[in-house]
């Protein structure tokens, strides 16, 4: 109950780029050099084991490759939604990998990135890709990659679909439920192979 506030808010939906001054659209903020180039990887995982975009798992599979770190509260909101996501469509063909990006001090042994899995009960791979500082000579490739988190949605014939900047939290509300429902449905667009 009680008083509703309203306030405008501009939003730009995959259907309409908006594009407005001193805002940045998040599905347009960072974009590839080469629409045609795939964004590869190769990292550890929290055994050592290294993972890779060209391992068989990953082939003709939907992909959602999220860059974050365990220092980013942003990074940390949007962990459980990539969770549920991954154990609603995991079945139907959909990874998900997340490149974490650890200060240097927590790189020989992450303690709080193992915390915050534990924390989210997160199931798919996550690699420890480097330090926050490494992020865009990581990915060369990578037009403007300086948000945290970023979320690239891959299709199934490995090329870059949509690239998702940032992640409106839980405490956002009624944005938070828009993005999520916009990624829901970037996500069954890949699995449909569109």
């Amino acid at each position: 109950g009680g008083a509703v506030q309203a306030f405008p808010a501009h939003r730009a939906t995959p259907l309409q780029p908006v594009s407005l001054d001193g805002v940045d659209d998040p599905l347009h903020h960072t974009t590839l050099k080469n629409p045609d180039e795939p964004l590869a990887f190769r990292f550890p995982d929290l055994t050592g084991k290294l993972v890779s975009s060209s391992d068989p798992e990953f082939a003709h599979k939907a992909l959602i490759v999220s860059i974050g770190g365990s220092w980013c509260p942003n990074c940390q909101d949007v962990a459980p939604f990539l969770e549920s996501l991954y154990r609603k469509y995991h079945t139907r063909g959909l990874e998900i990998v997340e490149l974490s990006f650890e200060e240097s001090s927590q790189l020989q042994n992450p303690v709080r990135l193992r915390a915050v899995i534990q924390r989210y009960g997160i199931t798919y791979p996550v690699l420890v890709a480097g330090t926050p500082d490494q992020l865009a000579a990581t990915f060369p490739h990578v037009a403007h990659l300086d948000c945290w988190p970023t979320t690239f949605f891959i299709g199934k014939d490995g090329l870059v679909k949509a690239i998702h900047t940032g992640y409106a939290g839980p405490a956002t509300a009624g944005d938070n439920r828009q993005l999520e429902s916009e990624m829901t449905a970037q996500v069954e667009r890949l699995l449909a192979g569109k």
